[in-house]
């Protein structure tokens, strides 16, 4: 029996009738402190030459089948997360990659960003880096949110860590809802690629522990809904008042050398294992505004697993008037698989479902 995975792949797709024009991807799942990503490394869309945003534009309203067959049941779950690679359009030329959710299509994202240049860099599908050197080497990555700055580390043969430098994160202000207790609690609004709301665990009675995650997601709803009905607070670069899906529970770290411990929530209610990339560009930017960080300072997040992400706030600006951060995280993944996927044309599920966790998707 072969042991090769790929003969397997064409004898379904090649010998087997029932999988003649079976919808296909190639991907690489990965890790990054806990939380995956899935690469899609060919989505078999033309994604040559659009930019992040275009080509997100095409999946949303031309290719959903693509997210559908990639984030949602059986091939994934609630809480995966994809990113379909843009090939660069010339030699020397850089990556771009789109964001994929079980909600839909966020801009930004960190762990994802460094799960792809992970699994670009360990794949050598990046000429400038090569694993037999150790050494920093700097990339740019195209995303909806701009071109992001990259730094990889490689040690060991390995890609030991990837840092990604945002083009601006800030804090929007503080409201005051209900926790449904006849109490008050303050959410801190910031954003960091996303939009986030800081809420103290123990203002519920929680703490973020792995035991408690069921109930954090159920209180999270909850604070979802109260900010949504009250907030007026507008984001001070658009005038515009934000949809605050990312509710992001705060406590104390447990780890040595930790200085923040945080779980987010998404309005699918799913969660991040990771301490969250734009959360925690976002929490650096609500520490600036209360003088508990400055420009230079280090700030290590811990996830409600115990992983860490080392933040950094690399220089404050300004547009238009209003003050912003570029901060920077730095993090680690690690390849869990490479497949295929395949969607029979006779599935009557072949679209795709989420059952379980929040609102069903069918």
């Amino acid at each position: 029996m072969s042991n090769n995975m790929h003969d397997y792949g064409t004898r379904l797709i090649h010998h087997n009738g029932s999988y003649d024009n079976a919808r296909t991807l190639h991907v690489v799942d990965s890790h990054t402190c806990g939380q995956t990503t899935r690469v899609i490394m060919d989505s078999g869309e033309n994604l040559v030459g659009l930019s992040p945003t275009a080509a997100r534009d095409h999946f949303r309203t031309q290719a959903d089948w693509v997210r559908r067959m990639a984030v949602l049941e059986p091939r994934g779950h609630r809480s995966m997360f994809a990113a379909a690679l843009i090939a660069p359009s010339a030699a020397g030329e850089p990556f771009g990659i789109v964001f994929m959710d079980a909600n839909g299509y966020p801009d930004m994202c960190g762990h994802a960003t460094i799960g792809v240049v992970t699994t670009l860099c360990e794949l050598a599908l990046i000429p400038s880096i090569d694993l037999g050197t150790d050494g920093h080497f700097q990339l740019p990555l195209l995303t909806p949110v701009g071109t992001l700055a990259i730094e990889v580390e490689i040690k060991d043969g390995r890609c030991q860590a990837v840092s990604f430098q945002i083009p601006q994160a800030y804090y929007i202000g503080s409201v005051e809802v209900d926790t449904g207790h006849g109490k008050k609690t303050t959410v801190e609004i910031a954003y960091g690629g996303q939009y986030y709301g800081f809420v103290e665990s123990d203002s519920v009675g929680l703490s973020v522990q792995p035991d408690l995650i069921d109930e954090l997601i159920e209180k999270a709803k909850f604070i979802r809904q109260e900010l949504g009905r009250t907030s007026t607070l507008s984001d001070p670069l658009t005038g515009v008042v934000p949809s605050v899906g990312n509710i992001v529970w705060i406590d104390e770290p447990r780890a040595e050398g930790a200085d923040g411990l945080n779980v987010p929530v998404s309005g699918a209610h799913s969660f991040d294992r990771s301490p969250c990339g734009t959360a925690t560009c976002a929490r650096m930017a609500v520490r600036v505004a209360k003088g508990l960080l400055k420009v230079g300072d280090d700030f290590v997040n811990e996830s409600i697993m115990g992983t860490h992400y080392r933040g950094r706030i690399v220089k404050e600006e300004r547009k238009d008037g209003s003050t912003y951060l570029v901060p920077r995280v730095t993090g680690s993944a690690w390849i869990t698989a490479l497949s295929q996927l395949v969607v029979s044309k006779y599935d009557p599920l072949g679209n795709g479902f989420l059952i379980g966790g929040g609102k069903a998707v069918v």
